[in-house]
Order: C-alpha cells, then sequence, then structure tokens
C-alpha cells in the first residue's frame, strides 16, 4: 500500500473515525484504524464492535493495499505535521509516513485481522437533514438511562411513523421525545433502540448544515450515511416501553410561563433542595407560578412567577434536576407545563416548537 495524500484531508479523516476505536487489552486489533488505498481514495476505518464508522480521504494511489495502525497514535501524529503532502506507505515493519523533512515508522497490525463491516439487508430508509437530526438528539439523549440492568431504555427509541423519524428516550423518571420531518422515506418501521454511545458519537460529527443525512433501519443495525462518513452500529435487543400510554390524554391545569424566567428561578431555588431529594415544589394558582425549597442546612426560597394558568390549583414536587433539563431542552420565548394533580406526570412543551415534547414524573408525597 502506497500513497500521498493532505494532511488537512488526513487529519480529518482521523478524527471523523478515531475516536471510535476502543482501547481493548483483549483484541488489540480494536484500537486499530483500518487504511485501504484503492479506486483513487483512502478508506479508513475504525470499530468497537458496537459501532464502527468509515470515510475517505481523497488521496494519490501509487499501490492499493491496506494495513492497521494504532488510531490514537496515528490520529496525533498526523496534527503535529505541518499543512502539507503526506506519503504514505505500509511496509514489513509499519507504516511509513514521510512529510516535510521528517520519516516516522508506525508500528501496525495485519489487516486480516481486522473486523468485517456488517451490511444491512432489506432496510427501512429515510432521509431528513443534518441539522434537524442533530437538533432531535440533543433533544432526547440526555434522558437515556445509565442502568445496565435496564438495557431496554439504555439507549435512544428510533422509528419512522407517518414521514416522521420519532426519537424518544427515557430513565423512568423522565421521558424526552422529539418528531422530525422527513425528506424522504413512506414506509413505517416499528423502532430499534440504538446505543447511547453510538448516538453521542453520531451527534459529535454530524454537521449544523441542510447536508442529507441517509439513516437504513435493520432488523439488527442501524446506518447512517452522510457526507462521506458511514456509521454502522448495532442495537439493543429487547422491547421499548409503550411510552405512550403513560402520557395523560387530558389535563387538568395548563401553565404557560416566560422560558427564561422559569429556568433561573429554577436554578435559583435548586440551591436550596434538599440534597439527595432534589425536591422543587411548585404551586400553580391564579396568574402565578410559585417555586419553593428548603432544607435545614442552606435556609429557604420561594420566587412567584407571572403565568398564564387555565385550571384549578394544584402543587407538585418534582426534581429540580430533571425538571432543568427539561427546560433547557425546549426553544422559544416561553414554556408550557400542564399538570392534572401532584401523584401525575407534568408535561412540558413549547407550542411552537411542533414534535418536542418532555414528560416529568413527580416525587411523591
Amino acid at each position: 500500500m502506497k500513497f500521498t495524500c493532505t494532511q488537512e484531508n488526513l487529519s480529518r479523516g482521523l478524527n471523523a473515525v478515531g475516536r471510535v476505536a476502543s482501547k481493548n487489552l483483549a483484541l488489540p486489533i480494536l484500537n486499530n484504524v483500518l487504511i485501504v488505498a484503492e479506486g483513487g481514495v483512502v478508506k479508513l476505518q475504525a470499530t468497537n464492535l458496537e459501532l464502527g464508522t468509515t470515510t475517505i480521504v481523497r488521496a494519490k494511489i501509487d499501490q492499493p493495499g491496506r494495513y492497521t495502525v494504532p488510531a490514537k497514535l496515528l490520529g496525533d501524529f498526523v496534527n503535529f505535521l505541518g499543512h502539507e503532502q503526506i506519503h504514505c506507505q505500509a511496509k514489513e515493519n509499519g507504516l511509513t509516513i514521510v512529510s516535510g523533512h521528517s520519516t516516522t515508522t508506525i508500528r501496525g497490525i495485519s489487516a486480516e485481522e481486522f473486523p468485517v463491516m456488517p451490511t444491512i439487508t432489506s432496510p427501512t430508509t429515510v432521509t431528513l437533514p443534518a441539522r434537524e437530526l442533530a437538533t432531535g438528539l440533543e433533544g432526547v439523549v440526555f434522558a437515556v438511562a445509565n442502568d445496565e440492568s435496564r438495557p431496554e431504555i439504555s439507549g435512544v427509541f428510533i422509528r419512522a411513523q407517518d414521514k416522521k423519524l420519532v426519537l424518544a428516550a427515557t430513565d423512568s423518571y423522565r421521558l424526552a421525545e422529539r418528531r422530525l420531518d422527513l425528506l424522504q422515506g413512506e414506509q413505517n418501521h416499528a423502532g430499534v433502540i440504538v446505543p447511547a454511545r453510538t448516538a453521542q458519537e453520531l451527534l459529535r460529527v454530524l454537521p449544523q448544515s441542510e447536508a442529507e443525512v441517509k439513516i437504513a433501519i435493520g432488523d439488527n443495525q442501524i446506518q447512517i450515511n452522510f457526507d462521506e462518513l458511514e456509521l454502522v452500529s448495532r442495537i439493543i435487543e429487547g422491547h421499548y416501553p409503550d411510552y405512550e400510554q403513560i402520557i395523560p390524554k387530558t389535563w387538568a391545569t395548563t401553565i404557560v410561563v416566560d422560558h427564561q424566567e422559569f429556568l433561573a428561578n429554577t436554578k435559583a431555588a435548586s440551591l436550596f433542595c434538599q440534597p439527595g431529594i432534589n425536591d422543587l415544589t411548585l404551586e400553580a394558582d391564579e396568574k402565578q407560578l410559585a417555586l419553593s425549597a428548603a432544607n435545614s442546612q442552606q435556609g429557604e426560597h420561594r420566587a412567584t412567577l407571572s403565568a398564564k394558568v387555565t385550571g384549578p390549583k394544584t402543587t407538585t414536587v418534582f426534581n429540580y434536576r430533571y425538571l432543568l433539563d427539561g427546560i433547557q431542552g425546549l426553544a422559544g420565548d416561553e414554556i408550557q407545563l400542564q399538570l392534572n394533580d401532584g401523584q401525575a406526570p407534568g408535561l412540558l412543551q413549547n407550542m411552537k416548537q411542533v414534535g418536542a415534547l418532555y414528560l416529568i414524573m413527580p416525587i411523591r408525597q
């Protein structure tokens, strides 16, 4: 294998795929990036057996071939090189890199040991803008459960329904959902559970642009393609909870409050919540919403916000951390909070942000 490319292109490609490579003592090959030179391009691949990424680097191929070297070492080294041509050649003792006045050899492993990337058969395929997918993932991924004993809620649920891509995440204390309009995709799919790490890596590499993202959902994997990057991830086995059943169909009390005022006052009140309980009391009355908290060590706090309130008075106690996540995850000038009673969940929405909701369970007294 022998090729020439620019430092900038190789660095960009390695940064795109390198973080997926895992530190694996049992399988050292997983620490490596696979470099494939063929067809006028250099293909870079990395995998941790849960998620695999592939990208393309423009290059002049002098001799086709393939080789693997440690992803982090190669990425760090290339980042230090100047913006000039890089000449790479696989030899018996490693990958030789010539740039400027330096010659470097990085020890590697035969490409024969590198895992074969899976392919998806008969997928459901949808397309949407990259910016929309990034915004949707940001709006749900924080609610994923960090609980290995419940793998079915340790990822983001993704399904295609009625020309929309539905994203949902829950840890059983709160639920975040986003419904995104599709550019293409008529076929429905019952849904798959994507590991949180896959969602986070996708967020890292997604461009904030109108670039089209193609998602192929299969029975065992999900594949995401955009620009010159491809991600293939396994899915989590199991059935995602039928969360729509726990969302109340009717609400007794509806509160509309200024977004930034609600956010700032929730943060202020959180300083006085009881550690470990994080209890913040919300009291809705005519034309106002009161936030209060108290603990024996810090003191007590109460603030009253102007609000549009319809329905009876109600008092509900929430974990302030979950409440803050919901407020921060929504856009717009106003937040709508709907409640039934102190024992039922509350629903946060911005009515101008179509397709976004956040359900939060109360701290039952």
